[in-house]
């Protein structure tokens, strides 16, 4: 099915199928340290933060600490392991942006 009705005559289901394939859109959950202009828990609908989109690009870690809603509860867990590859990224979230000015 294509995303554009071709004819006056659609059916609800078609209308439908449109619908729900324009309302689909990814949820990120921020869950790093807190930062200027950006709280932790924060979620942003169809992607990663456009106004920090040159620290997303500079920063690996700081890109992996936007997770689907539904892995917050994996993510809390490993959190509570110094050791956990998620503590180390957050560790070097924080130290990136202690270094930005």
């Amino acid at each position: 099915m294509t995303s554009t009705i071709k004819n006056q005559q659609a059916s609800v289901k078609q209308v439908g199928e449109v619908l729900e394939g324009s309302i689909k859109h990814e949820i990120l959950l921020y869950v790093g340290p807190p930062i200027k202009g950006l709280q932790r828990f924060s979620s942003f609908v169809g992607g990663y933060p456009e106004h920090f989109k040159d620290h997303l690009d500079k920063s690996p870690a700081f890109k992996k600490m936007f997770i689907q809603p539904e892995k917050l509860t994996e993510f809390q867990k490993s959190m509570l392991d110094a050791y956990s590859v998620e503590s180390m990224l957050f560790k070097k979230t924080e130290e990136y942006f202690s270094e930005v000015k």
